[in-house]
């Protein structure tokens, strides 16, 4: 009796957990996805591996290849000695054996950008795999991710862990600094393609235009990296994503109570929006951008309730009261 009493527990604890669990609800079929395939070319390890004594002949022999990083006179002293005094920084160099060390070859890049392109053709056919190169940017990390017509260029040296001591030097809260690592790699690559070629540039007045605007470029995320987990997607800790789970009932009733969903207020709309170690006026166990994970929710129920809305049209929706309503949004 106590086996089989376990035993239903047991599953219905599963079934629980499975139907707050969406992360493969996008999984597509291997064979329906396009067949292509992502080889990342290294700018930074070819650079940095050139014997600095004969660096004029060196940097011709990898030109071909990276010709879009050395567009200049190689046979100049002057463009020679810049480019020499930059691999010759110890700080530099400290960093480059970083990324060799967490990347030590192409496997997880190549494998990780892969998977996101099929999907992204998959979903958007006129959005084309691109050449993907990868170079040591000095840690730029406001700009970690360039896109240029067919080519992507990744910092590679921007997504090394939070461990990893220099980022500190840089000023950044460690908020910011613990989504720099490599799994959150791909989830950026996949939201400047999104800011650059798909999101509306629509007013948002109101919070629940921000949230909204914000939950289709999470729902986006959802498509493109179905097995990403939410505390990746969104940069939340584990215990922060038990907590928002567990108060969205609470935080949706704040936002009722306190009629922020309609507020022109751009303050107030701040403090559900920006990011930050937690949201201002919850718990210190909340994470930052509560809006957003809300909007997420609210753009899945509309999603899961209109399957004949596609991704494309949910992208150009503009009317937010509509898409509330039309959601069914009932946490």
């Amino acid at each position: 009796m106590h086996i089989r009493l376990s035993v239903a527990v047991f599953l219905i604890a599963l079934l629980a957990f499975s139907c707050r669990d969406n992360s493969n609800k996008f999984v597509v079929d291997d064979a329906s996805l396009p067949d292509i395939e992502v080889d990342v070319m290294r700018y930074g390890k070819a650079l940095f591996e050139l014997d600095v004594d004969e660096l004029s002949s060196g940097l011709k022999q990898i030109k071909p290849d990276f010709a879009l990083f050395l567009d200049a006179d190689l046979d100049d002293s002057a463009n020679i000695k810049q480019i020499k005094s930059f691999v010759g920084d110890t700080a530099l160099i400290r960093i480059y054996k970083k990324t060799t060390e967490l990347f030590p070859d192409n496997d997880y890049l190549n494998s990780r950008l892969t998977s996101l392109f099929r999907y992204m053709e998959y979903y958007f056919p006129n959005i084309k795999t691109p050449k993907v190169y990868t170079y040591v940017s000095g840690m730029q990390y406001e700009n970690p991710i360039w896109i240029r017509d067919s080519i992507l260029i990744i910092a590679l040296d921007v997504y090394l862990g939070p461990g990893f001591e220099p980022y500190s030097g840089l000023g950044l809260p460690r908020y910011k600094i613990s989504c720099m690592r490599p799994e959150n790699l791909a989830v950026d690559v996949a939201k400047q393609y999104y800011n650059q070629y798909l999101t509306q540039k629509t007013p948002q007045k109101t919070l629940l235009d921000r949230m909204l605007a914000a939950g289709k470029l999470m729902y986006f995320l959802d498509m493109l990296l179905p097995e990403t987990p939410d505390s990746i997607k969104f940069c939340f800790t584990a215990d922060q994503l038990k907590w928002t789970e567990e108060n969205e009932k609470n935080i949706w009733a704040f936002m009722i109570e306190n009629d922020l969903l309609f507020s022109n207020d751009y303050r107030s709309q701040q403090k559900l929006m920006m990011d930050g170690p937690f949201t201002t006026g919850f718990s210190k166990r909340s994470p930052a951008r509560l809006g957003v994970w809300m909007g997420r929710q609210i753009i899945g129920d509309f999603m899961d309730n209109n399957p004949e809305i596609s991704i494309n049209e949910l992208i150009r929706f503009k009317d937010s009261q509509k898409l509330l309503r039309d959601s069914g949004y009932k946490p």
